[in-house]
């Protein structure tokens, strides 16, 4: 049954503790795992065909993904990955798999996610036939802007779901001294999180993207959050936590990226469940989506012109 049909549930859901390889830090932070072969800039990627390897359900994949519809780089294939069936620091549910540039062999080019995105750029867009989203009267703000986004946003957003997780263990390990910490640290990072949020959707009440009139890098990166917490990671949240929905700046944002032809495709958008099979079911690979006041579905309103704050 189509989800705008049925009651939303006011339960967290377990399904949405879903992390990427990393670690915990001495003050209990998530950290998504080092690359393993860092990219420094567009020479790393060579002149041979590549694939990347990504899944819809992780918010790093979007901005190395966007990039690559947007310039139309002929020699990159993207290829979907499954969840990993396995468990990491106590959290079921599976692991993302990580954000991977293969070439043709299969040999690990990059798995780079804060910076991919920007090497691609730099290796396609100078040819004077597609947007500029990393142009070099920019590239400082950008770089700003990532930063924030990937370590308070993206990395954040993990954090708080570890945190969270942590919380319903009943064996503590090293980076749990006790309860009252766990409480703590998931209290600051929601806060940090939302915190953001909110700031964004100031500059976003002022601008039609992050740094004026035309996307940029950096607003491939802040999509891929938008795009995966309402529906998705935002069930591991507290009930009454705030949305994007709730944010009518960042909201409309969000929609209007979403909505620029072939940036996300239909096997992403059913995968990810903001639109039903070919039997009419939603997939729901968080578990339910969170309840919110603010619409009555938010699949419906992602796909509503008009759908907003109510």
């Amino acid at each position: 049954m189509p989800q705008g049909n049925r009651p939303f549930s006011f339960e967290g859901s377990a399904a949405a503790r879903i992390l990427p390889h990393g670690n915990v830090s001495n003050l209990g932070f998530f950290v998504s795992a080092s690359p393993s072969s860092p990219v420094s800039g567009k020479d790393d990627l060579g002149n041979t065909p590549l694939v990347l390897e990504y899944s819809p359900l992780d918010p790093r994949a979007w901005s190395v993904l966007l990039a690559y519809r947007i310039l139309h780089v002929e020699q990159l294939a993207a290829r979907q990955k499954p969840l990993l069936k396995s468990d990491i620091a106590g959290v079921k549910g599976g692991i993302l798999p990580d954000v991977r540039m293969l070439d043709n062999s299969g040999k690990l080019i990059s798995d780079d996610w804060r910076h991919l995105s920007r090497a691609i750029e730099q290796r396609f867009e100078d040819d004077g036939k597609h947007p500029v989203l990393y142009p070099a009267f920019l590239q400082r703000e950008i770089d700003e802007l990532d930063e924030i986004i990937d370590n308070d946003l993206v990395d954040g957003l993990f954090s708080v779901i570890y945190a969270a997780s942590r919380k319903d263990d009943t064996v503590l390990d090293e980076h749990d001294r006790d309860f009252l910490h766990g409480a703590q640290t998931h209290a600051v990072l929601r806060r940090v999180f939302y915190a953001r949020l909110g700031w964004l959707d100031d500059i976003l009440s002022r601008r039609q993207y992050l740094l004026g009139d035309d996307l940029t890098d950096a607003d491939l990166h802040l999509f891929g959050v938008l795009l995966t917490f309402d529906i998705g990671y935002r069930s591991a949240f507290p009930a009454p936590d705030a949305a994007v929905v709730d944010y009518p700046n960042l909201w409309m944002y969000a929609k209007r990226i979403y909505t620029i032809e072939g940036l996300v495709n239909n096997d992403e958008s059913i995968a990810i469940g903001l639109s039903p099979d070919d039997a009419g079911v939603y997939a729901e690979p968080w578990g339910p989506v969170a309840f919110t006041e603010t619409v009555e579905s938010i699949t419906a309103a992602w796909h509503s012109p008009s759908a907003g704050i109510a």
